[in-house]
């Protein structure tokens, strides 16, 4: 004989909180970043966002880390099924990257983890860079800071080209977009990677990109920085108004 325990709206049973040791497993300790040591994944961001994780170590929200979690659990799905496919040749997950930077004025390392690098049985050597989604409906074109990511993955690691996949998390109805290797993309990335290093090592706060954008201003309310990025360009703005 057995008992069903049904959960009341009330603290009448709370011996196991399922929620909160969730957030306890997935809570991560927020280490400080290192100037001159950057990645990938962060360059396509709002730079002043990039700016101030440098000097301002936040943690991440739990309901964030729960919205990563089951992006893993795509990618970790994606990965598998690639891995056992009789299609391909080799498929390696998690393949790191490094770029070393150096001019007269800095240098500094990109480090990265590229999702998926597979080889087909024909030689084709492709690099696969996975998304999950809310709703894939939504989704029509690549998100331009996926494309400086797997960018920077294609000039780091050899291959043919690169594939932008987006799964919907709900269904896991598959969306992918080709991308190519394209210098001049490259340049640009590494560009912006040179102007994050200059603002970092001589402390110069950089513009706030998506406040000036209409397209991208909506995410500004999302940014743990929002209260020290508004009260920059309201003193911003005072000092225009008293010169």
């Amino acid at each position: 004989m057995f008992t069903i325990l049904v959960m009341q709206n009330d603290d009448s049973f709370a011996d196991v909180d399922v929620g909160s040791i969730i957030d306890e497993y997935l809570n991560e300790e927020s280490r400080p970043k290192t100037i001159g040591a950057y990645y990938p994944s962060e360059i396509g961001m709002c730079m002043r966002r990039s700016y101030y994780s440098y000097f301002i170590a936040k943690p991440t929200e739990t309901s964030a880390l729960r919205i990563f979690a089951l992006g893993n659990n795509v990618h970790e799905f994606i990965a598998k099924a690639l891995k056992e496919s009789s299609t391909l040749a080799v498929a390696e997950e998690e393949k790191p990257i490094r770029i070393n930077y150096q001019d007269e004025n800095t240098k500094f390392t990109i480090y990265g983890r590229i999702d998926d690098y597979i080889e087909t049985k024909t030689g084709k050597k492709i690099i696969i860079e996975a998304k999950s989604t809310g709703d894939i409906t939504k989704v029509n074109e690549p998100d331009p800071k996926h494309k400086m990511q797997i960018s920077l993955y294609l000039a780091a690691q050899k291959a043919d080209y690169g594939l932008l996949v987006y799964a919907d998390k709900k269904n896991l109805e598959i969306k992918q977009f080709k991308v190519e290797y394209n210098e001049e993309e490259y340049k640009k990335v590494m560009q912006r990677f040179k102007d994050l290093d200059y603002h970092l090592r001589n402390k110069i706060l950089p513009p706030a990109e998506y406040y000036f954008d209409n397209k991208k201003v909506w995410e500004c309310k999302y940014c743990p920085y929002y209260k020290e990025c508004m009260q920059a360009l309201a003193d911003s703005n005072s000092l225009e108004n008293y010169q």
